[in-house]
């Protein structure tokens, strides 16, 4: 099958005949292996056909990670192909032209550049928008994360943000309560006007057999079978703290010679990735620190891990961490923002604060100390991942939303 996606194009998608179903394009920056891209695909895979038709279209072609397993559901994916933030003016000309030719129901976005295409867009054409809100983007700690964005880019993604949410939109969709609260704070949107959906876990990518044991594991790392295994699940950015616990490493280090961080996930920052590999050798545990980028067999890692570890500065909920909760690992989380809507200290993981690396390495060595409680916060962790986000609710709620949007639009176009 092949990687590269479609571009859109003025060809009309012949719907299956004798159906009344819903058609909903799906609108996403790219299918890269990040939070979102694994929603849209955990959804996709939920969503009754009898009730749900689903396009996807990316704003940027060249991130592919989810590319064959969507289009293996029979979803199909298009590309607006911009190059650049620069080139959202031709997407909203690209992306009116594909919608006045296919008269979809409804448009769902996610993500920065897809919620701006996809609201002025539906404006344009008349076609009702849902935009989901993955993170608290205009809160102070969003903007003080040690990225390199001007404070000038920022206020213009803010006010672009929030004039084509109030504008352009039907509904927002929040990923958490404290994303929800933020995005009516920053973006003048009501509460009333935005739906809380919690993301869900993959229930069949969690249960899949694993690929690799742990020792196969290690040994494919190079490291000794007595090691400790430290993981970090994100991709490598300021958002999410994987600095902390670099620097929590030489604590930990002199209690337990034998453990390593291992962090898994995209390194599409090469200006950070080497500020992270400057910060290890400073601190002498280079050997300590693996990089590995993204991968495919995250769910072997979350198996063999001793402890699981998320130290993000700030999330719109963590989806990486609930899954690692449903495999049931010891899990050590910052406190910020959401996550303690999603972790419960000491019932079913510990929280530190944010930025503290001695924070993080005290909770560590305790977890690495006792292994009963590991074993009680690990299955508590379970339980509550497993009862709290399950796949075919989301999908249920978001099909109740798309329907009673599609209606008032109708109701509306009849006055």
């Amino acid at each position: 099958m092949s990687s590269q996606v479609v571009e859109v194009s003025t060809r009309k998608i012949e719907p299956v005949k004798g159906t009344r179903v819903i058609h909903v394009v799906h609108l996403i920056e790219a299918l890269g292996p990040g939070g979102a891209e694994r929603l849209l695909f955990t959804n996709l895979k939920h969503f009754d056909p009898h009730r749900i038709r689903s396009t996807v279209i990316t704003v940027y072609p060249n991130a592919t990670h989810w590319l064959e397993p969507i289009t293996a559901l029979g979803v199909p994916v298009f590309s607006l192909n911009c190059a650049s933030m620069r080139n959202i003016p031709t997407g909203i000309r690209k992306l009116r032209t594909w919608l006045l030719a296919n008269q979809p129901s409804l448009i769902h976005s996610h993500l920065w550049a897809a919620n701006i295409i996809s609201r002025v867009a539906g404006r344009l054409t008349h076609i009702p928008v849902i935009s989901s809100i993955h993170n608290p983007d205009h809160e102070a700690e969003a903007w003080a994360d040690g990225a390199e964005v001007s404070v000038l880019k920022r206020r213009i993604v803010h006010a672009l943000d929030r004039w084509t949410a109030r504008a352009g939109n039907d509904r927002l969709i929040a990923v958490s309560d404290y994303v929800k609260k933020s995005a009516n704070r920053h973006l003048g949107v009501s509460l009333d006007s935005i739906d809380l959906v919690y993301n869900p876990i993959d229930i069949d990518y969690l249960q899949e057999t694993p690929a690799a044991s742990r020792a196969q594991l290690l040994r494919s790392l190079g490291l000794p079978p007595d090691s400790l295994i430290l993981l970090n699940v994100a991709r490598v950015s300021p958002q999410k703290g994987l600095l902390y616990a670099v620097r929590a490493l030489p604590t930990i280090l002199q209690h337990y010679r034998s453990a390593h961080l291992v962090s898994v996930g995209a390194t599409t920052d090469p200006a950070w990735l080497e500020q992270l590999q400057q910060e290890a050798k400073i601190l002498n545990v280079t050997d300590h620190v693996h990089l590995l980028g993204s991968r495919r067999d995250v769910i072997d890692f979350l198996r063999a891990c001793d402890v699981f570890i998320f130290p993000s500065l700030y999330e719109g909920l963590g989806i990486a961490l609930i899954e690692a909760m449903a495999v049931g690992c010891a899990c050590v989380a910052t406190s910020a923002g959401p996550i303690p809507e999603v972790v419960r200290d000491g019932e079913d993981g510990i929280l530190v604060p944010p930025a503290d690396p001695e924070a993080i390495a005290e909770a560590v060595c305790r977890l690495l100390a006792d292994k009963s409680l590991c074993a009680r916060l690990g299955d508590a962790a379970t339980k509550s991942a497993f009862s709290r986000f399950q796949p075919q609710k989301s999908a249920d709620t978001l099909t109740r939303i798309y329907e009673s949007v599609v209606v008032a639009k109708q109701r509306k176009s009849r006055k």
